[in-house]
């Protein structure tokens, strides 16, 4: 005897639901559960089976830390640790690391490709030799010294160059770009005079007066394309993007105009 069609299709419509739950089952709990240990949690491997790409937390420490923009917070405590160097330290460890290959015996940089400094206030030193010791500003040689020092060793070395007497600007405030002096409102770009000096100053924002003009154009670019990432608050980030590469060029040409200490 025949089994009427219509019971026969609602089996059907059963038999396929449970293949589709046992399919599912297999397919994005079973296997992923055997993949968990090896490949992240039981979560992550849920998403891979789902073609979902999920970064583990291994990733995101490897792959984010450098994108921060610093780790570097200016409260009490590190204001204090930076401004407690001591220059005769310094001096000494600036010459056993080799420090005058790169940016002179003086703090004056022999080539235009790295900064000057001598005169960089120590909390500038501070914070820039911390940000490449702890990866988030890249530098391969920078970042090799960096690892070795303590915190104190830092501030020493930030001592000994901020006692040094600075190279001098030869242009004078007069001659400043409009960007220097006024920035750019309808852009929303404050005067670089704001935080460079002098019109005033920000705690890890270095004087730029005497500062290598080629080093600034490669610094400005760096922050324009991204590939520097340093800044707090992508302040300087910002501010490169929406300068266009002569305003750039201008800017460091101006400040790299110098005449160095007697």
């Amino acid at each position: 005897m025949n089994m009427p069609r219509d019971r026969l299709g609602a089996k059907g419509w059963v038999l396929a639901a449970l293949v589709a739950v046992a399919a599912f089952a297999i397919g994005f709990m079973w296997l992923p559960s055997l993949q968990a240990g090896a490949q992240g949690g039981l979560w992550d491997a849920i998403c891979r089976a789902a073609g979902i790409y999920r970064p583990s937390a291994t990733t995101l420490r490897t792959t984010l830390p450098a994108q921060i923009p610093t780790a570097v917070a200016w409260d009490v405590e590190t204001l204090r640790t930076a401004a407690s160097g001591d220059s005769q330290r310094g001096s000494a460890l600036a010459t056993s690391s080799g420090c005058a290959g790169c940016h002179g015996a003086k703090g004056i940089s022999p080539a235009d490709t790295f900064p000057n400094l001598a005169g960089i206030p120590a909390d500038v030193i501070y914070k820039q030799l911390d940000d490449y010791r702890s990866g988030k500003r890249q530098n391969p040689i920078m970042q090799g010294m960096a690892a070795t020092l303590s915190d104190k060793q830092m501030a020493d070395l930030a001592a000994h160059f901020a006692a040094l007497p600075a190279a001098k600007q030869s242009s004078t405030d007069a001659s400043a770009p409009a960007l220097v002096r006024a920035g750019s409102p309808l852009r929303s770009i404050a005067p670089c005079a704001a935080c460079h000096g002098p019109l005033g100053r920000k705690e890890g924002a270095p004087p730029l007066h005497g500062q290598k003009g080629a080093y600034l154009k490669a610094q400005l670019d760096a922050f324009a394309t991204d590939t520097r990432h340093n800044d707090i608050n992508q302040q300087m980030r910002e501010v490169a993007r929406a300068l266009s590469a002569s305003e750039r060029d201008a800017l460091a040409d101006w400040y790299g105009e110098v005449r160095h200490p007697n």
